[in-house]
């Protein structure tokens, strides 16, 4: 006989799913996912544009253009866009970390504010899900160390959510 520290409610029914994203820096503002034929995650640097965007994520307008603009993406800041197959209901938690320098000594780590939608033109550090359940996600790194600048190291992203 089992017994349950948790009362049942409809609203656990629904097991916390985690996933986690390698990103690897190999040159400056130059990352690929890990493993290699990984194409869900797609990182951002400069203003993408909407095309771009609803190619990767097979959609129209999920996220849009002016959420990762120039604005959003300046200095040291980087957007991240995951194809998650429109499978997510509900995003519990993202953190996201930056090893870099050599053998990754220096870490940098960003716990990503959840919002409804990603605010439009805003230097902020937050993630939201889309519409049709993919997720987009924008880090301000800061200047520690000079983000833009990394030639190695990699882009650890760790994201806790719940499926539709």
């Amino acid at each position: 006989m089992s017994v349950s520290l948790f009362p049942y409610a409809s609203n656990r029914s629904k097991q916390v799913q985690y996933d986690v994203f390698i990103l690897d820096i190999t040159g400056a503002v130059t990352q690929s996912p890990l493993p290699m034929d990984d194409r869900s995650c797609l990182a951002l640097f400069a203003a993408p544009t909407q095309a771009v965007i609803d190619a990767h994520l097979g959609t129209s307008s999920e996220f849009t253009a002016a959420q990762f603009d120039a604005t959003s993406l300046g200095a040291d800041a980087q957007g991240i866009l995951i194809n998650m197959s429109k499978q997510v209901e509900d995003l519990i938690f993202v953190n996201v970390r930056c090893f870099s320098s050599t053998a990754g000594v220096t870490l940098v780590e960003r716990a990503c504010k959840k919002s409804t939608v990603l605010t439009d033109s805003s230097l902020l550090t937050e993630a939201a899900v889309g519409a049709f359940g993919n997720l987009g996600i924008k880090i301000d790194w800061g200047n520690s160390p000079d983000f833009d600048a990394l030639t190695v190291g990699q882009v650890v992203v760790d994201i806790y959510w719940r499926a539709k």
